[in-house]
């Protein structure tokens, strides 16, 4: 059993498990992406399945939202937002912005990752990625977190 109640996700995670990868990668890159893929549903699921609350940052569906579009359509993309929207807790950004602010000036990190980072350690939960530079900046903040490419989560829940 896990000992967290809630967490964050990037939204590399629940995309990835939301789509295949496409099998114009060759060889290495596609089985690592394939294994990816099913360790990101499995996450989903696990999370579903112990009753562990997942957080968001509000921008976090409109990234979503954009690249959902680009992987499929807008009816797709329109179903994908709105079960966001039902299955998780979207944070606004005013709750978030002080932190994630300080985090751009002091890490230097993408904008977007700035406010996952930021609502993890507001909240002090775990934070689950599939980007490797989210994954460092957790390490250098003491945000607990999990590469999703580098670890089996269903490990967590055993």
């Amino acid at each position: 059993m896990p000992d967290f109640s809630s967490c964050v996700i990037d939204t590399s995670v629940i995309i990835k498990a939301l789509f295949s990868p496409s099998r114009i990668q060759a060889g290495a890159v596609y089985s690592r992406e394939l294994q990816t893929h099913q360790y990101c549903v499995e996450l989903l699921a696990a999370l579903d399945e112990h009753g562990i609350g997942v957080l968001l940052p509000s921008c976090g569906l409109i990234e979503i939202a954009a690249v959902s579009m680009r992987l499929s359509n807008i009816s797709t993309a329109e179903e994908i937002c709105n079960e966001v929207e039902t299955s998780y807790t979207l944070v606004p950004e005013d709750r978030i912005i002080g932190t994630a602010k300080t985090i751009a000036l002091n890490e230097g990190c993408p904008g977007f990752d700035t406010y996952f980072l930021a609502l993890a350690e507001l909240e002090s939960v775990p934070l689950f990625t599939d980007d490797r530079g989210m994954h460092r900046i957790c390490g250098k903040r003491k945000i607990r977190s999990w590469l999703i490419r580098d670890y089996d989560p269903v490990l967590i829940f055993s």
